[in-house]
């Protein structure tokens, strides 16, 4: 099979809408990265901002003192406002993200937009229908707990149209895609007039600009909100690693032109950027902890999320006190952002702990699925490398051959220098409800961005695994063989226990060479 050497990026899609990704790469990620410049940087990026309005000025008032250093909650707004139709009526994603030098982790709480608490009938979002200062309010006021007030001290939101421009200004960012996405616009098979977003996505390790990164993050037809969180919190981890290598922070002024007339923040003097960005500096190279908000279905309107005063005290709580990140082997650390470009190049040496060999009774064996899978796909027909595939499968999960598949990686010039496979396993809902699957990614990359995100290393069936956590789940395990990358994936929502984690890593063997 002879593979592409030049492609033109498929057209964006039509239906975009916010989320907030373009406010942390901003406001944080660029502003760490050039650091010993942003003093003079500063005032550019403030100046770039639109006018200050009466909804700035009380969403100002409504937020908690703080004293540079401090450990600071920042409240990240997609504002969901239509075309013709005012800023803050509504809002798509509300993410809080907390900046503590003394953590161990940098903890993310993603926020339903339908969640109705307890002996309310409003929905959260509702709350952005007067401005940032009546959402600022009612999560102090829902998040805060007898003794214990939840300060949030900045706010950035960002309108739907500076995402697809963010993404593409920084030249793209590489993400998991779990399965493929697809819609074709039609109108929904249950009947209604509205047609779903289109979107066609595929599975698999993938640079995904603008409009379809917008289109995945967004997604939330036959999953539900807390899947979508899920998935952008993901993707969030995956860009916010990858922005110290852009081009794009030799060009401050390009971005600020192209994204900050986008966005309202309190965050509009030179001195308040640079006391931001002093505290994102100490926190960048530390793991995420996605703190998960428990919530129930509503019985009343299946529309919305319930979510009771003891969950939000909870949440709250694990939010300002996460829970220690995973203990680092001996010899094993966290990565941080400016190590990437120096290391990437050199194999870490690790001295990794050895994991007992006990596969869970979750688990049973089915390599012969797999091997069927492979075949059925052509995934080695289409793949450089040696294919592999877990001896082990999740019982009741089905593979999915329609999803699974072989293709080409695009590099940030265009090309296609690499080539992947993904197999994609579908898990049952009485596991993890729907929307979930676990997966296999194999590429002939040696060093993909994804391997930053590991910050810890295990021997596990003969083989050494490096890992990736969110919070305390086991999020992905990379290994390297023949030149390649390969990993196992969990599941959006990390249904799968780090125990059946480790047993399927374990059980990967190889069923043959590719093309």
């Amino acid at each position: 099979m002879s593979r592409p050497q030049e492609r033109l990026p498929r057209p964006g899609l039509r239906m975009a809408l916010g989320l907030v990704v373009a406010g942390l790469t901003v406001t944080i990620g660029v502003g760490a990265t050039v650091a010993t410049t942003i003093q003079d940087e500063a005032e550019i990026l403030v100046e770039a901002l639109p006018e200050e309005t009466k909804e700035t000025k009380k969403a100002r008032e409504a937020l908690a003192g703080v004293q540079a250093g401090k450990p600071q909650t920042i409240l990240l707004i997609g504002d969901d406002a239509r075309k013709g139709e005012a800023s803050n009526q509504r809002s798509d994603t509300m993410i809080l993200v907390r900046l503590d030098e003394d953590a161990k982790v940098t903890s993310m709480l993603a926020l339903p937009r339908d969640l109705v608490v307890a002996g309310s009938g409003a929905r959260l979002n509702a709350s952005l229908g007067s401005g940032p200062a009546g959402l600022i309010e009612r999560l102090q006021s829902l998040l805060a707990t007898p003794g214990r007030p939840f300060p949030i001290h900045h706010y950035v939101s960002i309108r739907f149209t500076a995402f697809s421009k963010a993404v593409n200004a920084f030249g793209c960012f590489y993400a998991d895609i779990d399965r493929r996405y697809f819609n074709d616009n039609n109108p929904p098979a249950g009947g209604g007039t509205e047609p779903y977003a289109a979107i066609d996505v595929p599975a698999g390790y993938q640079r995904l600009c603008g409009e379809d990164s917008l289109d995945y993050v967004r997604f939330r037809h036959l999953d539900n909100d807390l899947v979508r969180e899920a998935r952008q919190s993901h993707y969030l981890t995956e860009a916010r690693g990858q922005i110290a290598t852009s081009s794009l922070i030799f060009r401050r002024n390009e971005l600020a032109k192209t994204i900050f007339r986008f966005v309202d923040t309190d965050v509009r003097s030179p001195k308040r950027v640079l006391s931001v960005v002093k505290l994102a500096l100490e926190v960048v190279g530390k793991p995420t902890q996605r703190v998960t908000l428990e919530t129930t279905a509503n019985p009343q309107d299946e529309a919305t999320l319930l979510a009771t005063p003891t969950a939000l005290a909870n949440a709250a709580k694990t939010f300002l006190d996460p829970d220690e990140a995973p203990q680092f082997t001996k010899g094993a650390r966290p990565r941080k952002a400016t190590d990437a470009a120096s290391d990437r190049a050199k194999p870490k040496r690790r001295r990794a702990r050895t994991a007992k060999a006990k596969n869970p009774g979750s688990l049973q064996a089915d390599l012969a699925a797999g091997r069927q899978l492979v075949a059925d796909s052509d995934i080695a027909g289409d793949f450089d490398g040696t294919v592999f595939v877990p001896k082990l499968a999740y019982r009741g999960a089905q593979y999915v051959a329609t999803h699974s598949r072989g293709y080409d990686i695009q590099s940030k010039a265009g090309k296609y220098p690499w080539q992947g496979y993904r197999i994609v396993v579908d898990l049952p809902d009485a596991k993890s409800g729907p929307g979930q699957f676990y997966g296999v990614q194999g590429t002939t990359w040696s060093d993909p961005p994804a391997l930053d995100l590991a910050t810890d290393a295990v021997r596990l069936g003969g083989r050494t695994f490096r890992i990736e956590y969110d919070g305390r789940h086991i999020r992905r395990l990379f290994w390297q063989s023949g030149g390649g990358t390969y990993w196992i994936s969990n599941s959006l929502n990390n249904a799968l226990s780090n125990a059946e984690m480790r047993a399927l890593a374990r059980s990967v063997v190889a069923v043959g060479a590719g093309r």
